[in-house]
């Protein structure tokens, strides 16, 4: 992005999320927060945002995880409501890998010039049992939590269910009673779904949330594969469209008469 276009942006307006042990640390850059405000006091003014929300995508890689965890921690540092993502994609998990960027620094030798090349650190993060230990009994539901530096802040990874198992836990009651019991618990859920297109377990699981917010990479996927996925979710309200990688070519200057409020 450009620096006049980041003139338009309070840089020192982010947010982050952190949990107590250090193996939790995410910050989200103002221009992203302040988008995501956007969406989020439009919501919650018109008092629209009920009680669990489905994040969808029509295909994979569209950026559902990163929007639905900067969008719950927008929801609860401005609002104060008890937020809680529950990643519900065990076909591509992701919320273990964005909530945790610790790496550690190895020097590489390369034509005498030497680069630091991040690699990956293994932290508490990956201990967590995940969604599916509490579906399987293993664990119980408070040891699933991740719980974040901010007291209405939870989220819940999706942990690993088998390939043959996906389409009855997607469809099972415990699935829906752990759920039920979340509800009680916090005031919006905002529910990580796999991408639409990708497998019919998906509907199935969309179709848990009372409304669903719909995002696309922008450029990359076509209208018709969103008019598709929308097509299968129809039961569902639909609240808005999260354009991730929004790419504008218009001049700087011309950029720097937009508001970007």
């Amino acid at each position: 992005m450009s620096k006049r276009r980041r003139e338009g942006v309070d840089l020192n307006n982010v947010l982050s999320v952190h949990a107590a042990n250090g193996a939790l640390q995410r910050t989200f850059d103002a221009d992203i927060i302040q988008s995501i405000r956007y969406m989020a006091t439009e919501l919650t003014l018109n008092s629209i945002l009920p009680p669990r929300v489905a994040l969808i995508a029509a295909l994979r890689g569209e950026g559902v995880t990163h929007t639905a965890v900067a969008l719950g921690l927008t929801l609860a540092n401005d609002t104060g409501a008890k937020i809680c993502i529950v990643e519900l994609n065990w076909w591509s998990p992701g919320m273990i890998a964005l909530l945790d960027p610790k790496v550690i620094t190895a020097e590489v030798s390369k034509h005498d010039h030497k680069k630091s090349r991040p690699l990956p650190s293994p932290t508490a993060l990956a201990s967590y049992p995940g969604l599916s230990g509490v579906l399987s009994g293993k664990r119980s539901l408070n040891e699933a939590i991740i719980h974040s530096n901010l007291p209405n802040f939870d989220l819940i990874p999706a942990g690993e269910v088998p390939i043959a198992k996906r389409p009855s836990t997607a469809r099972s009651p415990s699935l829906r009673q752990v759920l039920d019991q979340l509800s009680t618990d916090y005031d919006h859920l905002l529910l990580d779904i796999p991408a639409i297109r990708t497998t019919s377990d998906s509907i199935a699981l969309a179709s848990l949330a009372n409304a669903c917010i719909v995002v696309a990479h922008q450029g990359a996927t076509s209208t018709a594969s969103v008019q598709k996925a929308l097509d299968d979710v129809k039961s569902l309200t639909m609240l808005g469209v999260v354009l991730n990688k929004v790419s504008v070519n218009m001049p700087n200057w011309i950029r720097s008469l937009v508001p970007q409020e």
